[in-house]
């Protein structure tokens, strides 16, 4: 966790760090809603976010996604 904030594991969960809970929590909670509206704008239930969709967000909110995770 030295380099990244959010760890998002694959059927597993989320683990997110911050200054204080608070901060984690936030950010967390930010990514699970987003993933929740994704889904819901789909109209079915689907396991997988395309990998240009999480580069699109990680653009939007200025993160670094490490080297090799998405195909693109």
């Amino acid at each position: 966790m030295k380099s990244f904030r959010l760890v998002v594991w694959t059927n597993h969960g989320i683990y997110g760090t911050g200054k204080n809970i608070d901060e984690a929590f936030g950010l967390i909670e930010t990514v699970e809603k987003t993933a929740q509206i994704y889904m819901l704008t789909l109209g079915k239930v689907v396991n997988v976010i395309p990998d240009e969709i999480l580069k699109g967000l990680a653009d939007l909110w200025g993160l670094k996604i490490m080297e090799g995770v998405l195909k693109i």
